[in-house]
């Protein structure tokens, strides 16, 4: 019986119940808390690198799109000196030098001048230095030629072929852009462009402005041999506005005279004439020569910059064949725009200044006087006439020609605008405001 019972306590651990051990909240509470705050510290980390990662993208981007913009070398500076700046302040100190009395020479020098007699040397001598100039400049000036297939009416195919002085402006480090006559191109054009090495490449029409005339080419950098790229040299631009007075010497190259690779010298005898497009006003320079009723080309000052692009559409009938240039003060922001896709608005007007006679005599309001509209342009449909004087855009007062241009140029296309005009009614004059929606 003993024996049995201690049989049965020797197996008494089979018979025990298993249960579970009991969870400790306290631990399983700190790793909880400690899985979270991982979670967290890996978001934050995470978070912080896409941050930056992300605006390192966005400023390489941006980056990349800023030096792709197109930026010409606009119109040199001339620095004047006022009268006040000639006039020596009196609190400005005198230095202490010793006074050196400088030999009246002036009766000899005129005796050397006057005894001096100039030969057919000196003359060619002049033109030499001119036509060195007028080298240098060709180095930015293209050829091109647009070549269009033709059918006659013997149903034969035949080429046409125009031909137009183009300027080498800049590139982006992917392509050139080249500026030319716009009129010469047509849709369907094989454009080639011939560089100063005779080089042939064919361009790819980019853009074209209806109001000026112009047309962007672009030529893949790749494309150009290292030997063309060697003769180019970009467009350097003048003052055609302040620095280009009458009897300066100019020089007419490109296509003056019909034939490729031709310079013309002379003088420049006017300036300031007013060339009336829409929405845009220009300067025509005038010279004293002599060229082809289809001249085109550059006019480049005595220093090798271009202050004029060469039109003869603008000559009076006495004049036709001398030599006019449209001036490149307002041409050249109009070319950088074209070549950075930049849309200009536009409302359709042609205008001009109140001039003082007008205002004291007549009684017209300061303004830019309405001389044209454009049909189906913005200003028509919005009921601006022909005669009415434009004194404000939005809150903006326009007193000019060039207060109409600047403020323009702050709208894109699409916007609207409320124009203040003036409009003649018998003797005086009514004010007016119009709803005109820009266009491109």
């Amino acid at each position: 019986m003993s024996e049995q019972h201690n049989e049965n306590n020797d197996y008494q651990f089979l018979r025990e119940k298993i249960t579970e051990r009991p969870i400790n909240r306290r631990k399983v509470f700190k790793q909880s808390l400690l899985t979270i705050a991982l979670a967290i510290t890996f978001a934050l980390v995470a978070c912080f690198i896409f941050f930056f990662f992300e605006q390192g993208i966005i400023e390489g981007f941006s980056k990349e799109k800023e030096s792709a913009k197109i930026q010409l070398n606009l119109q040199e500076t001339t620095e004047e000196i006022l009268p006040e700046d000639m006039i020596q302040s009196e609190d400005a100190p005198v230095p202490d030098s010793p006074l050196v009395i400088i030999p009246d020479n002036s009766n000899k020098i005129a005796d050397a001048l006057a005894a001096y007699e100039p030969d057919i040397d000196d003359y060619q001598g002049i033109f030499n230095k001119m036509k060195n100039v007028a080298q240098e400049a060709n180095k930015s000036i293209v050829s091109v030629k647009c070549i269009e297939d033709k059918t006659n009416w013997l149903n034969a195919q035949y080429e046409s072929t125009t031909r137009a002085t183009g300027i080498i402006l800049e590139d982006n480090g992917t392509d050139l852009y080249i500026v030319t006559d716009a009129s010469i191109i047509k849709e369907g054009n094989n454009i080639i462009v011939t560089f100063l090495n005779n080089a042939e490449y064919i361009a790819t029409l980019k853009t074209t402005n209806t109001y000026t005339n112009l047309a962007i080419l672009t030529i893949p950098l790749s494309d150009i041999s290292d030997n063309t790229k060697e003769t180019i040299v970009y467009a350097s631009f003048g003052n055609s506005k302040y620095g280009c007075k009458p009897g300066d010497i100019v020089m007419a190259i490109g296509d003056p005279y019909g034939y490729g690779s031709s310079i013309g010298y002379g003088t420049v005898t006017s300036t300031g004439n007013e060339i009336q497009t829409l929405d845009k006003n220009f300067e025509l320079l005038t010279t004293d020569i002599f060229g082809s009723e289809n001249a085109n080309g550059v006019l480049i000052n005595k220093s090798g910059k271009i202050v004029g692009i060469i039109t003869q559409k603008y000559n009076k009938s006495e004049f036709k064949n001398m030599i006019s240039a449209v001036g490149i003060n307002e041409l050249a922001p109009l070319m950088e725009d074209l070549c950075n896709d930049v849309l200009n608005a536009h409302m359709g007007v042609k205008v001009t200044n109140v001039s003082s006679v007008a205002m004291n005599y007549y009684g017209v309001p300061m303004g830019a006087y309405v001389t044209d509209i454009a049909l189906d342009s913005p200003a028509m449909n919005s009921g601006i006439h022909k005669g009415d004087v434009i004194v404000a855009i939005n809150d903006a007062v326009i007193s000019s020609v060039v207060d109409y241009e600047l403020e323009l140029k702050d709208y894109s296309p699409e916007d609207n605008v409320t124009v203040s005009v003036m409009r003649p009614n018998g003797d005086t004059y009514i004010d007016m405001d119009l709803k005109v929606t820009l266009t491109n």
